[in-house]
């Protein structure tokens, strides 16, 4: 079935895909139709990491949202078609906050709370801005929104944490029980020490004075939370005391009823979440309870302010093992449905196997009376990558297109070799080492399978802070493999490995492919590695284009002849059926292009 027909509206300041069957809202501004595609774009660029200062020296000391807006034509110029930005709202520790410890969703960087007006990343205004550039419009004289039809659009993918608040106000009592942290399943209703049903009183209330109820006048207090990991004060018996409580604390404590008249009257951990730990429903602060009509009902009515306000085009969905997934479908048709846009989704389902990562799939895709089409982001894939970069030449190559969700299912694969929770400083050696990133970005950017998305300070680098190394700028050889995606990466692919050198050649004979692209890469430490593949070229010389690797700590290009290969260094020849004996340099890629072609 071909793609529905789409129409360009421009709708309260930001241009929309409306389907040009539907009626056109009034004053909006209709331009060119074009066809709208279900599968995302090429490229995803994370803009953002969880070091990043304030106004940072690698953002040009200035706000994010003001550095993405100048960057916006660089990025359409190396060939980004997708920005995924940082949670856009006001977090619980105000602009130095990341934004995943969420305060107010409806504060974008407009009202002054938690010490300051601007979020981490700027004020609404700049975001405005910045979003607008990479959708290629700008503000004429009069202040109206003028697309330029030399600027190709870029979509923006929000990051939509719907699991949890933090940072209210001491709250009233509330009835509770202690449950253990490791195992979820283990509630401490018996008599005895620390046990038994008490009151508490958490930090969750949430009234936003200074909002004064602008874009929503929902309150919220302990009974729309199941969960938290901190008291203020517990009461029992008779008794007021104080445990401790936070990371360090031994206990969650899940609220375990409504007000009277509420129905459902019980609380309970939600269903369809993650069972490790026995349920994983509670991951931090103050636990978003969905089995409620009214949080369900408020945070669809946030999605949709906030997906019109800056205009998105698509949703990077925070936590969703810590969500039952059956709201996350609920939200996500929700969106679609109202804003009649098919909003790319993809969930952060952290996860070192595909099991349930199918499962799951198939749970929000195939079930309920409206199923929804997301994507995963491939986190199997990613520690494959850092297995591979700590294990050095011990490491089976043949292990990465094993058990990934790129291997397995393709088309719902978001790959991506870095992210904000595991870089660097995140976590005791969680990190991809840098030496092989090269090798670990080629496997995601000119593969046929999965949708690649690059990492920030794996693009621009960064610098010294708390716990995180300075990395070094990827800058040019990612731009290369983006170039190389567009023009080589087309077209089917044949794929071989051994232990230590993997290879594929990716065809072309497509629309748009220049020619045919052999690529190889090998773990093995100082030392050459060849790996026959099939070309579908007879007959056929194949040159060095490029080697990739990490010399010291600079990333190195080497072009054309490679003395390393030896004789190869000037280029290879198939024989009669297409094969060749392609090579690598241990700990490098390397790409071959065949003769006669070159990049644009």
């Amino acid at each position: 079935m071909s793609s529905p027909k789409y129409a360009k509206v421009l709708i309260s300041e930001h241009y929309y895909w409306l389907p040009l069957s539907q009626s056109i809202v009034k004053k909006s501004f209709l331009v060119e139709p074009t066809l709208c595609l279900s599968m995302p774009m090429e490229f995803c660029f994370s803009f953002f990491h969880w070091f990043l200062d304030k106004d940072d020296s690698f953002q040009a000391n200035k706000p994010l949202w003001s550095f993405l807006k100048d960057e916006a034509d660089h990025l359409r110029d190396i060939g980004i078609d997708a920005v995924w930005i940082p949670p856009a709202y006001k977090g619980a520790s105000g602009d130095n906050s990341s934004g995943y410890d969420v305060y107010d969703h409806f504060d974008l960087g407009e009202f002054n709370a938690r010490g300051s007006r601007r979020t981490k990343y700027g004020e609404i205004e700049q975001l405005h801005d910045a979003i607008n550039a990479l959708h290629g419009y700008t503000k004429n004289a009069s202040g109206a929104l003028v697309p330029d039809g030399n600027k190709r659009y870029i979509q923006v993918y929000g990051d939509i944490v719907l699991n949890h608040r933090a940072g209210g106000s001491e709250s009233d009592f509330w009835q509770a029980v202690r449950v253990e942290k490791e195992d979820r399943t283990r509630e401490r209703w018996e008599s005895g020490y620390e046990s038994g049903l008490i009151d508490i009183k958490s930090y969750t209330t949430f009234d936003f004075p200074e909002r004064a109820n602008q874009y929503s006048d929902f309150k919220w207090t302990s009974r729309h939370f199941d969960s938290v990991d901190t008291t203020v004060k517990i009461r029992q018996d008779g008794n007021d005391f104080i445990e401790t409580g936070g990371k360090d604390g031994k206990y969650i404590y899940r609220f375990v009823f409504n007000e009277p008249g509420y129905i459902p009257q019980i609380k309970n951990f939600e269903k369809w979440v993650s069972l490790e730990k026995g349920n994983y429903d509670f991951l931090q602060d103050s636990d978003f309870d969905y089995g409620r009509f009214d949080v369900r009902e408020e945070m669809k009515h946030w999605g949709t302010w906030f997906s019109a306000k800056v205009g998105l085009d698509g949703f990077r969905l925070d936590a969703v093992k810590h969500i039952t997934a059956g709201y996350v479908r609920e939200w996500v048709g929700h969106m679609r449905a109202k804003a009649n846009k098919p909003f790319f989704t993809v969930g952060e389902y952290i996860a070192g196997d595909t099991p349930m990562l199918h499962s799951y799939l198939t749970e929000v895709t195939a079930k309920g009376s409206y199923p929804q089409d997301i994507s995963l982001l491939d986190f199997p894939l990613r520690f494959k990558f850092k297995s591979a970069s700590w294990s050095g030449q011990s490491f089976d190559l043949r292990e990465l297109n094993q058990n990934t969700l790129m291997a397995e299912q393709p088309a719902k694969a978001v790959t991506f070799v870095e992210n904000h929770d595991y870089q660097f400083g995140r976590e005791l050696d969680s990190h991809v080492k840098e030496w092989f990133k090269p090798l670990a970005y080629a496997f995601i950017l000119l593969r046929e399978q999965g949708y690649p998305c690059v990492f920030f300070p794996d693009y621009y680098g960064s610098h010294d802070k708390d716990n995180h190394k300075a990395q070094p700028s990827g800058r040019d050889y990612i731009s290369l493999l983006l170039k190389l995606r567009k023009q080589f990466a087309l077209g089917d692919e044949r794929f071989y490995a051994h232990s230590d050198i993997v290879g594929w050649v990716r065809m072309g004979g497509v629309s748009n492919a220049i020619g045919a692209m052999a690529v190889t890469m090998s773990n093995s430490y100082s030392a050459i590695k060849a790996i026959r593949m099939n070309t579908g070229r007879f007959n056929k010389r194949f040159y060095h284009l490029a080697t990739i690797k990490l010399v010291g700590n600079q990333y190195v290009i080497s072009r054309a002849n490679y003395d390393v290969f030896g004789s190869k260094s000037e280029g290879l020849m198939t024989d009669q059926y297409g094969w060749a004996e392609f090579v690598a340099e241990g700990g490098s890629v390397t790409i071959w292009i065949e003769d006669g072609v070159g990049l644009s």
